[in-house]
């Protein structure tokens, strides 16, 4: 699951920059763009011998249960328990945290965003139990996971030094 989670935008390298750090919203073609991030991921980690659980975990994080999802509109019969993690995670930070366009949202309102979304079918509503069982410790792990990262991007961009 970590390697997972470490892997799951690896796709987003194909995206070019000025899209994904763009301050407005995007246009349906952008936003396209963005979303074929999950389908390179997908080939990208299809090249590695016996990753083939990492690759489904990593890959189908914006699958949907109902099926609306992307890239290959997968619906609860294909999505195993770690893409229904993945995803709850997913979007669990992507409201919470900083983006280009917009604040992060407090735990409360995404919280219920998400609920909303299991009730509706979209994510897995054992894992968005969970998620809400134990918010206190995801959110801590959240902050501390892109505190360290930004640290650790400061102290790069300064040095200009890969360590």
């Amino acid at each position: 699951m970590e390697i997972a989670g470490y892997l799951h935008d690896l796709g987003k390298l194909t995206v070019p920059k000025e899209i994904l750090e763009k301050p407005d919203k995007l246009s349906t073609e952008e936003f396209n763009v963005v979303k074929s991030h999950t389908y390179y991921t997908y080939r990208i980690l299809s090249c590695i011998p016996n990753f083939e659980t990492i690759n489904r975990w990593a890959s189908f994080h914006h699958e949907r249960l109902d099926g609306s999802g992307y890239p290959f509109r997968l619906s609860a019969f294909d999505l195993p328990l770690g893409s229904r993690i993945m995803a709850v995670a997913d979007v669990f930070t992507a409201l919470t945290e900083d983006r280009p366009y917009r604040a992060g949202m407090d735990v409360d309102k995404a919280l219920k965003i998400i609920e909303n979304m299991s009730q509706n079918n979209i994510l897995d509503v054992y894992t968005v139990q969970l998620l809400k069982k134990n918010i206190a410790k995801v959110n801590e792990a959240r902050i501390y996971s892109q505190t360290e990262a930004l640290r650790e991007y400061e102290k790069f961009s300064q040095s200009g030094v890969l360590y």
